[in-house]
């Protein structure tokens, strides 16, 4: 097992090429690469488009992932060519990282001022390497990096500090096997949405209320919900058969409803459509308005049936008097 780790960025370059023939002609997935290590940085990935899902089938030869993949801790063999990745991509793209700035002196974790072209650039560098390689969609900072040299496996990377820094100590976060990607992402979140598996049905029925009874308006609340207990019971809901698609708290909570529940037709923000008496909420005129700062909820000034749906077409009806 090659253990070797340059802290000179040139020799990473060509260390990284190395790694590859080596990883590649001993994993049991794929043929030695011939091609010459890269002494140039090669171009970024972009970063996948609304739906997309990284890297797909014609961009990794080595073939898809299985979504069935079973994933835990265990021991890297991947580790040391991402490191490789990460000093070339010092030396290809300086201006990615505020070397005045280091988590821990001598440890190469730069302080990244460019957070896109730094993860992309890694992508690019392990792919030119002849791995496979993609940011995890389902990771909700976009931040983590996947990659494999065969179908077998695949292991997972966290190559980024909360607070900025490039990180390269305890950078291994977990393995699956066989390998977890790419897989057909086509009726799951966009990539880096920041809604992860597991993924929530679809809306089932919208709840409502009245929520708050102030002197100048009343206010309604909805809340988006889904079916199935063995998907409650995954987000936290024990025991519940209809559920939100994620608990208050959970950071996931709100992109994991702009998924599902779409936009609003009148104002094209995330979340349901209200409308009284079969008619938008344009302000007091109107009998009521959306709240400033959320759509889930809304402003009631006049009598009225009100009625609030999701993009799905899924609603619920609430009967106000004043």
């Amino acid at each position: 097992m090659l253990v070797y780790r340059s802290r000179n960025p040139v020799a990473a370059v060509a260390a990284l090429g190395l790694f590859s023939l080596f990883a590649l002609s001993c994993g049991g997935g794929g043929s030695p690469s011939t091609a010459t290590p890269p002494t140039t940085a090669p171009q970024p990935t972009p970063t996948p488009p609304t739906g997309g899902g990284g890297v797909g089938a014609s961009s990794c030869p080595i073939g898809m992932g299985s979504p069935d993949a079973s994933c835990g801790k265990g021991s890297s063999r991947l580790q040391n060519a991402v490191l490789l990745a990460l000093d070339a991509l010092v030396q290809q793209q300086p201006r990615i990282f505020d070397k005045t700035q280091e988590a821990g002196v001598g440890t190469g974790q730069y302080l990244v001022v460019d957070r896109e072209a730094y993860l992309n650039g890694l992508v690019a560098n392990l792919t030119a390497a002849g791995f496979c390689a993609q940011r995890d969609p389902d990771d909700y900072n976009y931040e983590q990096i996947q990659a494999k040299n065969e179908n077998g496996f695949s292991e997972t990377f966290d190559v980024m500090t909360g607070s900025g820094y490039a990180r390269t100590n305890g950078i291994y976060k977990e393995t699956c096997t066989p390998a977890s990607f790419p897989v057909d992402r086509t009726g799951l979140p966009p990539a880096g949405s920041g809604c992860g598996a597991p993924y929530p049905p679809e809306i089932n029925r919208m709840a409502c209320k009245l929520h708050l009874l102030g002197i100048e308006a009343y206010t309604l609340d909805s809340t988006a919900l889904v079916d199935g207990i063995e998907y409650c019971n995954s987000v936290g809901f024990i025991g519940r058969t209809t559920c939100p698609v994620r608990k208050e708290d959970s950071p996931e909570r709100r992109p994991c409803e702009e998924w599902r529940v779409g936009r609003a037709e009148d104002t094209g923000r995330f979340g349901p459509t209200w409308t009284v008496n079969g008619k938008y909420c344009t302000g007091k005129a109107s009998g009521c308005d959306n709240h400033p700062e959320n759509q889930y909820a809304l402003l009631v000034y006049a009598s009225g049936t009100y009625r609030v749906c999701a993009q799905t077409g899924k609603c619920c009806e609430v009967v106000v008097e004043r």
